[in-house]
């Protein structure tokens, strides 16, 4: 036994040895270790130096980067690796195994003519077993030779020949990069290449000038089968123009044929080019897509959720922390923005997208909800599972070695060229033939403009749609200017290492350390045809314990780069696989049972046969299916052209555009259900009535033509006058007039019994913009009175609303509010409320919802209304759109349903860090300003950017005269101190939609719903058992298509079935298993009554009222 002395004497024997080799704890714990170069042999720079003739400022891409290609090039089961460079050589290193590489790039015949390569493609275009590589080449303008493409073909020794001539794609229109598919299924590579217009910088000759031409549209080349290629884009569809940067080709719509998705930088929309099964391809992308990025730089496909639908995930360019965020852009041009979409582009954000796969050729946006939205100027996204735990993760390559849209560095250059420049010009009034670099010092011009190396990204798949930020806890957290990138197995132990090229910096070498972590099990596996053709899409599902894994066989991935053609699966603690299918390209499967773990399967396509196609998709509980385009009423709302953010440019979304209003009953006492659908302003409401035959009707239009000028936000069919014939109330809303106008008194049309209506008055009703009207007898007299929700001040926005309590007494509808409610007054910005006697005293007491305001109940003492405070409904402030009611739980008492804004969009709230809002005069000169603030690293910030804040605020440009004075500026450092103190002040708490359980006793339990019902926010919902197994289940449909246009419109609801299990927790069951797809701004939901059946009816916003039956 060691004694205290030599124990002591050991440990420091120990320490000094840690201390002298370098031991990290820390590098051992991590996931990844960042190798050195002379650990690997790879010292590999892309190396970029600004010379007056190549710079940033005359080639926009001249930051861009290159990429990385991964290949077993030699076949001895290991994988190279091929580096391009920008300004530098192309280099080919073969892996020697253990992390050893060797630099053979002069042995093997790559060439180097000093032309500017980006793209790496690797594939056996030949078909005859060794893997050859294309390069995409771009920049030069001038010199067309040195942007040519090359390909090198594999001889099959170690060397290569480059033969890009020779097999006719050896093009020179600037390309960024290529990828090989089969695209009509003959057993032959074709290619695809991303060709640009010519990349101007700010001061180049071609600033300014229309760069998307039809001649720099993007190529196609189809393989004959003789090793010629034949160009047929414009035959095949795909003869586009745009400023591509990456492309993903996958089979998108699940049909078994590879589609293509192109991102497109700048202003050019992305692409997705659906295979058409005849040669030929459609872009469907503003159908299938709500919208996109902006500066779609990488993009990467993968089933990310695990439900055999593969999902899009696509960068862009706008950082997370808010002095990059804030410094590095201007703000977006309305006018701009709008210009694309009425020509036919696409609702673009600057922000990265996370298309989420509906199962039916459309996607959601989902990045927000992930926390992938912002990850600054990213190039490369790899989607894969680097933890070996069955979920795919994600990592994105960062930074850009100088800011070139750094707002003031802008300025700073534009002053000093024009400042040299204009003295040159007195100095020499003779002029002369010179290059601007004659006259400038490049050198200082570019001292102007900021340098910030960047961390990349790496995030976790929680499951559920969650991510979680771990490129720290992962070791991949370095400080680089990093672009391509690529995963591969080099040491073949099973876990996926990185490969990045960076800018300036050797390439990172990430060792995967995964197989020294518990619960890392994995399996590999290799496709083939043992014939050497291609096996691109090809599709893998892996079935284990009852969960499905989905690989897909496909060529380049990110950006510029080729990943390992191997497919990769995680299993976690999982020691066998209970079955694999494989689905070739010519549609036979291949099927294995019982296969162990940990091991690399390699599956050749020419023993498999047609086989039935092992299934995970469950029985759709319930089945719904859309009518629309059947049923009898055809019906559109139209809104009038009104743009709400000249009066408040600072407003987070507009205020004028939640209709239509609808209402259901039975008019003329038939027993059959008739339909109201309100207008916008400028346009006649309708009122359809169901005939025996189950066909519709339209109701006389005299009245509607007459009353064309009101904004219709909601309606009620209830009896006011007593007489047994439902009349009409509709609530008057919108923003299009100013504060305590006529237009916006709500009114009631009284019914003559025979669908006739006229209107009739309500005594000492507001004129406030309204939003909701709700029944209930709550004077016990017989009659139905009624609470209409004030929905907000006309161009006062965030001010509280007054709501009203009409009473009815005997048919004439009072105001009582003063009387028997004074907490309405003044109360909020109320969107929706629900009568229910949630304390079980016998009595209806109000509960009500609101834009900046808590789930609030206003109890009924005695026949007054008083609000009441409640502990659990304390810290429930949020953006609230709906709420609905039911006993969700079976325990004899009303639950209640909130719909909020959702956890999917750019604003974040928190207890601890809440998004609020502040209304003052700021600067004192008449007019009211709105502030909003968000959290940013535990430091309250202003939400809105320096130009837009200015706008408002001109005076702020007095007191800060520079982006990034404003970016680094807290809040109240700002708009000052006392100012805010003195401001109208509201904060939120959540936004998450939550099920509110009533546990009977006067007090309530929140819980958040689904995370399938936090992607969009909650507009509507109704409420039935609708799938007859005795439970409240619960149909939503939401959007919100408004928002101010630096901030993405809400618009991932697809409507959602959440089946209720009767202990208050509910199923999501997603839209192509349901049917019920309404992903348009839906803004009502009810169900009708027809031919012995209910029909959905879904009323939206500027567009089409949809129908759906229930099978």
């Amino acid at each position: 036994m060691l004694s205290v002395k030599s124990h002591r004497l050991w440990i420091a024997v120990v320490l000094c040895f840690l201390l002298l080799t370098n031991f990290s704890w820390a590098q051992v714990n991590k996931r990844f270790t960042l190798l050195k170069a002379n650990e690997t042999g790879i010292d590999f720079v892309n190396r970029i130096k600004d010379t007056r003739n190549r710079n940033i400022l005359l080639y926009s891409n001249f930051y861009g980067g290159a990429g990385v290609g991964v290949g077993d090039f030699n076949n001895d089961g290991m994988q190279d690796l091929f580096f391009a460079g920008n300004t530098v050589d192309d280099k080919l290193y073969f892996n020697k195994g253990n992390f050893h590489f060797k630099d053979v790039t002069r042995a093997s015949g790559i060439k180097n003519d000093g032309g500017w390569s980006t793209g790496v493609t690797v594939a056996d275009v030949n078909n005859d077993g060794f893997l050859d590589i294309y390069v995409s080449r771009e920049l030069y303008d001038n010199k067309p030779k040195w942007r040519t493409n090359l390909l090198y073909i594999n001889n099959g020794d170690g060397t290569f020949k480059e033969s890009a001539k020779r097999y006719g794609v050896a093009n020179s229109e600037r390309t960024r990069h290529a990828t090989f598919l089969d695209y009509n299924k003959d057993g032959y590579l074709d290619l695809f290449l991303l060709t640009q217009p010519p990349n101007p910088g700010s001061y180049s000759k071609f600033s300014g000038t229309t760069l998307l031409k039809p001649e720099y549209h993007l190529v196609l080349y189809k393989n004959t089968g003789n090793n010629i290629f034949e160009e047929v884009s414009e035959a095949a569809g795909i003869n586009k123009t745009g400023f591509p940067n990456a492309v993903s080709v996958s089979d998108l719509n699940n049909d078994g044929w590879e589609d293509l998705y192109v991102a497109n930088d700048f202003y050019a929309p992305d692409f997705i080019f659906l295979n058409n099964k005849n040669g030929t391809f459609t872009n469907v992308a503003n159908e299938a897509l709500n919208h996109m990025s902006y500066y779609s730089m990488g993009v990467d496909v993968a089933d990310l959720n695990n439900d055999n639908y593969l999902d899009v995930f696509v960068l862009d360019m706008v950082a997370e922390d808010n002095f990059r965020l804030k410094s590095n852009m201007s703000g977006m041009n309305p006018d701009s923005f709008w210009k694309v979409v009425d020509d036919g582009g696409h609702y673009q954000y600057m922000y990265n997208a996370l298309q989420l796969n509906n199962g039916n050729m459309t996607f959601s946006d989902i990045a927000q909800f992930t926390g992938m939205a912002a990850t600054d100027w990213s190039w490369s996204n790899l989607i894969a599972d680097f933890d070996n735990d069955g979920l795919k993760d994600a990592y994105i390559t960062n930074g850009l070695l100088r800011d070139i849209r750094n707002t003031d560095a802008d300025k700073r250059i534009g002053q000093y060229i024009t400042e040299t420049a204009n003295k040159w010009v007195m100095e020499n009034p003779d002029g002369g033939d010179l290059s601007i670099w004659d006259i400038l010092d490049l050198n200082e011009a570019l001292s102007l403009v900021p340098s910030q190396a960047l961390k990349n990204y790496a995030f976790k798949n929680q499951g559920d749609l969650e991510f979680t930020q771990i490129a720290e806890e992962w070791g991949l957290d370095q400080e680089s200017f990093s672009n391509g990138s690529a995963y591969v197995d080099l040491d073949n132990d099973g876990d996926l290492d990185v490969v990045v090229n960076n800018i300036n910096e050797k390439s990172f070498i990430y060792r995967n350390n995964s197989e020294s972590f518990s619960n890392s099990n994995f399996l590999r596996i290799e496709l083939s045809d043992g014939n050497n053709k291609p096996v691109f899409g090809s599709r893998v599902k892996l079935f284990t314990n009852g969960q499905m894994q989905v690989g897909e066989s496909t060529n380049v991935r990110g950006i510029y780069s080729t990943s390992e053609s191997t497919l990769h699966f995680g299993l976690g603690s999982i020691a066998e696989v209970d079955s694999i299918q494989v689905t070739w390209p010519d549609a036979k499967s291949t099927v294995l049972y019982g296969i162990a773990a940990n091991q690399t399967l390699k599956i050749q396509s020419d023993n498999s046969e047609t086989v039935d196609k092992i299934s995970m998709e469950a029985t759709p509980e319930t089945n719904y299916k859309e009518i629309t385009t059947t049923f009898d009423i055809k019906h559109a709302h139209v809104e009038n052209d009104y743009d709400d953010f000249e009066e408040q440019i600072l407003m987070p979304h507009k205020m004028s555009q939640f209709g239509p209003a609808m209402a259901i009953g039975d008019i003329n006492n038939d027993g059959l259900d008739d339909l109201f659908i309100g207008a916008a302003t400028g346009h006649e409401a309708a009122l359809y009535i169901q005939q025996s035959d189950g066909g519709f009707e339209k109701g006389s239009e005299e009245l509607w033509t007459k009353e064309d000028d009101y904004e219709d936000v909601d309606a009620l069919f209830v009896d006011i006058n007593g007489d047994g014939y439902k009349d009409l109330y509709v609530v008057s809303g919108g923003n299009e007039y100013p504060v305590n106008d006529l237009h916006y008194v709500d009114r009631m049309y009284l019914n003559d019994g025979q669908g006739n209506f006229k209107k009739g008055a309500i005594l000492g009703v507001g004129r406030m913009s309204g939003s909701i009207v709700t029944p209930a007898d709550i004077d016990n007299d017989g009659d139905m009175d009624l609470f209409v929700g004030g929905r907000h001040t006309p161009h006062y926005y965030p001010l509280p609303a007054t709501s009203m309590i009409l009473i009815n007494e005997n048919g004439q509808l009072i105001n009582k509010t003063k009387d028997i409610a004074p907490d309405l007054i003044n109360i909020g910005m109320i969107t929706d409320a629900v009568w229910d006697d949630y304390d079980l005293d016998g009595d209806h007491d109000l509960i009500a919802v609101g834009e900046w305001m808590a789930v609030t109940i206003f109890e009924n003492i005695d026949g007054i209304f008083a609000k009441n405070s409640i502990p659990e409904l304390e810290n429930t402030k949020g953006w609230w759109f709906s709420l609905n009611k039911g006993d969700f739980d079976n325990d004899g008492d009303m639950d209640f349903i909130a719909g909020n804004l959702g956890l999917n969009y750019k604003y974040k709230t928190s207890e601890d860090a809440p998004f609020d809002i502040y209304y003052n005069d700021f600067d004192g000169n008449g007019s009211y300003d709105i502030v909003l603030g968000y959290y940013n690293k535990n430091k309250h910030y202003p939400l809105r950017g320096f130009s837009c804040s200015s706008q408002q605020i001109p005076g702020l440009k007095n007191k800060i005269k520079k982006y990034d004075v404003f970016a680094s500026l807290e809040i109240d450092e700002v708009y000052g101190e006392n100012n805010l103190k003195n401001s109208l002040h509201l904060v939120t708490d959540t936004f998450a939609s939550s099920y509110i359980e009533n546990r009977g006793d006067g007090s309530f339990k929140v819980r958040q719903l689904p995370n399938e019902a936090q992607l969009s926010n909650v507009n509507d919902m109704a409420i039935s058992d609708l799938n007859n197994d005795g439970h409240l289940d619960v149909l939503m449909v939401g959007n919100l298509f408004v928002s101010e246009i630096e901030t993405p419109r809400n618009d991932a609801s697809n409507g959602l079935l959440l089946l209720g299990d009767g202990q208050g927790s509910f199923k999501p069951i997603p839209g192509h298993r349901s049917g019920f797809n309404a992903r348009k701004d839906a803004k009502k939901i009810g169900i009708l009554q027809n031919r012995g059946r209910g029909i959905i009816v879904v009323a939206n916003n500027n567009d089409t009222i949809q129908f759906f039956s229930a099978n």
